[in-house]
């Protein structure tokens, strides 16, 4: 399943997904172009919302704090896509989501998302100069929406 909307970039996903709590959801990434690109995989910033059975699942808490970095691990967080390349990765598809969720019940899980990629979004401007640095050399950092209904299965 494609998520993204660029045509430069595809993200994709073999759905319906594992619902696993302790395991990441490992995505594709694909380049499409002759162009290498920057993806911050806290870079998709937006609204994102789980259902269960076609009805909106409440949050049981909320995670506190944020993620701060600078330096290094912005080198170790943004993902280099050169020309072609194909990679699987984890990604968060919105930065933002911080509810706690109970999937402790059986039925049809999916996860709404709604987000935005681009270097104007907060956690890509705590990377500013080092953005600015691959840019200099040619590098095109991502610019996408996601607009997606992902089906997850227990």
């Amino acid at each position: 399943m494609k998520l993204n909307k660029s045509k430069n970039i595809d993200i994709l996903v073999k759905v319906p997904v594992e619902l696993i709590v302790e395991k990441p959801v490992i995505y594709t990434l694909k380049n499409n172009t002759n162009n290498t690109y920057i993806i911050d995989s806290y870079g998709y910033v937006g609204k994102s919302y789980w259902e269960l059975n076609n009805e909106i699942l409440n949050p049981i808490n909320f995670s506190r704090g944020y993620y701060s970095r600078e330096g290094e691990d912005c080198r170790n967080d943004l993902i280099i896509l050169k020309p072609k390349q194909k990679m699987d990765t984890i990604l968060s598809l919105n930065y933002m989501e911080r509810g706690i969720y109970d999937f402790s019940k059986t039925g049809n899980y999916s996860r709404n998302i709604e987000s935005r990629h681009s270097k104007e979004n907060g956690m890509p401007l705590s990377c500013k100069q080092y953005i600015n640095d691959l840019e200099k050399k040619g590098y095109i950092m991502l610019d996408d929406n996601i607009v997606a209904k992902i089906p997850f299965i227990k």
